[in-house]
C-alpha cells in the first residue's frame, strides 16, 4: 500500500520500512482486481459499513496483544510465546490497514480507525502466571480460535478476488494468533511446579471468555437487511449463519480442546446450543 492508497500513514520516510512489515509473508493484494464497481450503491454502502466494523475490531486488537505481552513479560513467558505475541500485534496493524482499504473501495472515501484501546481484565491480586494465562485464554485460545472458524467460512463463500485475498491473509494470521493461547496454556499446565491455581485460573476463564465471544456475536450488526449473493461474494455473512458457526465452534473445537487438556469447561455446551442460536436469531 502506498500513501496515495491509504490515508492512515505519517507521510514520513518510515513508510518504506512500514510497508516491509505490512507485506510480511504475503504477496501484495491486487487491489485493481476488485469487482466493487459492479455493485449497487446500496450494496457498496453496506459493505463499507461492514469493513469499518471490522476495522474497529482489528484496531483494538493491536492494543489487545500489546497489553497481553505485558502480562506475559511479567510472568516470564517463554521467548517463543513473547515473539509470537509481538508479531501478532504487527499482524493486527496489517489487518486494520486491509480493512481501511476495503472500506475505501466500497465507500469511496478515505478511512482511518477511531482511537480506541483494549481493556483486558487485570487482577492484581493474582499470581502473574495466572493473570497472564487467563488473558491468553481470553484473547487467543478462545477469541482468536473462534475468529479462524468464522473467517474461514466467510472466505470460502467469497468470490471477489480482492475480498477473498484479504480474508485469506487475515485468516492465515489468525490461525497463528490462536496457537499462542493454546501453546501457553499447555506450557503452564506442564511447567515444573505448576500448582492447582493455574488449572483453576484456566477453568474460571473458559466460560467467561466464551461468553465474551457470544456477546460479540449477539451485538447489533453494522447494517440490517437480507444478505444476498452479491454481498456474500464480497465477504459478508448473515447473523444467523454466524450464530450457528459459534455454536459449532463451542461444541466441536473449544470444549473438546480444553477437555483434551483435562480442563473443565463449565456450562458452555448447554448454554450455547442450537436453541441459543435460534432464540438469539428470532
Amino acid at each position: 500500500m502506498t500513501s496515495s492508497q491509504l490515508s492512515w500513514l505519517s507521510g514520513s520516510p518510515l513508510e518504506a520500512e512500514h510497508r516491509k512489515l505490512m507485506r510480511g509473508r504475503y504477496a501484495e493484494i491486487e487491489w485493481q482486481r476488485s469487482t466493487a464497481a459492479a455493485l449497487t450503491s446500496e450494496q457498496r454502502e453496506r459493505l463499507a459499513l461492514t469493513w469499518r466494523r471490522r476495522l474497529s475490531s482489528e484496531y483494538i486488537a493491536i492494543s489487545t496483544f500489546s497489553v497481553l505481552s505485558i502480562d506475559l513479560c511479567a510472568a516470564r513467558a517463554p521467548a517463543d510465546i513473547l515473539s509470537m505475541v509481538h508479531r501478532a500485534a504487527i499482524d493486527e496493524i496489517r489487518h486494520a490497514e486491509y480493512c481501511c482499504r476495503m472500506a475505501e473501495l466500497y465507500g469511496g472515501e478515505p478511512v482511518a480507525p477511531e482511537a480506541k484501546i483494549s481493556n483486558l481484565p487485570d487482577d492484581r491480586s493474582a499470581p502473574r502466571v495466572e493473570q497472564a494465562l487467563s488473558n491468553a485464554l481470553l484473547v487467543s485460545a478462545v477469541a482468536e480460535t473462534y475468529a479462524t472458524v468464522v473467517l474461514g467460512a466467510v472466505r470460502d463463500r467469497t468470490s471477489d478476488p480482492v475480498a477473498r485475498a484479504v480474508l485469506n491473509n487475515i485468516y492465515a494470521d489468525e490461525v497463528q494468533h490462536a496457537r499462542i493461547g493454546w501453546a501457553y496454556l499447555a506450557h503452564c499446565l506442564n511447567a515444573p511446579g505448576a500448582g492447582p491455581g493455574v488449572r483453576a485460573a484456566a477453568e474460571r476463564m473458559i466460560p467467561r471468555a466464551v461468553q465474551g465471544c457470544a456477546n460479540v456475536v449477539e451485538a447489533p450488526r453494522a447494517t440490517s437487511g437480507a444478505i444476498d449473493d452479491a454481498l456474500i461474494a464480497h465477504g459478508m455473512m448473515s447473523p444467523e449463519d454466524e450464530r450457528a458457526l459459534f455454536v459449532k465452534s463451542v461444541h466441536e473445537v473449544l470444549a473438546p480442546g480444553f477437555e483434551a487438556l483435562g480442563l473443565a469447561v463449565g456450562d458452555i455446551r448447554s448454554k450455547f446450543d442450537d436453541t441459543w442460536a435460534t432464540t438469539a436469531a428470532a
